[in-house]
């Protein structure tokens, strides 16, 4: 397993061995604890996240999928004036 050094404040030692005392453990596992804890939140934060945002993109595509729909008569018309919306789009970005 891979080691990591710590150089605490000698002020912090007190404080952590209290709580490593209450949870009956030593410092050094108190302290991998709470490094593997984070990383779960972390992870379940990012899992979160990511339903939320298909959520979001189900729903819009849903939505859509309603209609209303047009009927395209001109494809060159109809992309070239996609391109220039999409252009327009990440002009304001770049401005932004």
């Amino acid at each position: 397993m891979p080691q990591l050094t710590i150089d605490f404040p000698e002020s912090v030692m007190p404080w952590l061995a209290r709580q490593a005392e209450n949870e009956n453990t030593t410092p050094e596992r108190y302290l991998i604890s709470h490094v593997l804890d984070s990383m779960k939140q972390d992870e379940s934060c990012v899992q979160e996240c990511t339903d939320l945002a298909k959520k979001q993109l189900e729903d819009i595509l849903e939505e859509r999928d309603k209609g209303p729909f047009i009927k395209i008569t001109d494809l060159a018309a109809y992309r070239q004036n996609l391109r220039s919306r999409v252009v327009e789009r990440v002009e304001q970005y770049r401005h932004a």
